[in-house]
């Protein structure tokens, strides 16, 4: 997939398809998908919450002809990603969490970047990165989800 296709499928509007305006982050250990709809494709957004580590959270979005080729992914808590060599901003850099990948055609989604990079555009602070509610409406966002704001998003706050 070149890089302008890419571009496209994350920058398209698309519609969330959730029935219900109360959209629930599952709880740790769980997982769920979310159907979204372009006027040519149909993608998925992945809310995982699976991993061992408080509060796991990735989100993820695909197009559902090509679920093997995520276009963007956020990873809110996780070892420090290493960025491949190459000639790009980022080659050969460390970059903690949380952080975002970015489909490339070269390296697919081995490239992270820090949230607040102008290439993550996404631009939210330490402590709005605990509230796992407003990051996926951020990400959401960051999708061209046109109608996020129609929906009640929350989570049940992890019991320590």
């Amino acid at each position: 997939m070149d890089i302008k296709q890419i571009n496209y499928l994350i920058d398209c509007l698309k519609m969330l398809l959730h029935r219900n305006p109360d959209l629930v982050i599952p709880v740790v250990g769980n997982k769920m998908k979310l159907e979204l709809k372009s006027d040519k494709h149909l993608f998925l957004i992945d809310v995982n919450r699976a991993g061992h580590k408080k509060p796991k959270c990735t989100y993820q979005l695909r197009e559902q002809q090509q679920k093997d080729f995520p276009l963007m992914r956020l990873d809110l808590l996780g070892p420090t990603h290493k960025n491949p060599p190459g000639d790009f901003e980022l080659a050969d850099q460390d970059i903690p969490c949380p952080h975002i990948h970015i489909a490339d055609p070269e390296y697919g989604t081995s490239i992270a970047y820090p949230l607040n990079h102008k290439y993550a555009n996404m631009y939210l602070t330490d402590e709005e990165t605990k509230d796992l509610a407003l990051v996926l409406q951020k990400f959401l966002k960051r999708c061209n989800v046109g109608n996020f704001l129609d929906y009640n998003i929350s989570y049940q706050p992890d019991l320590i």
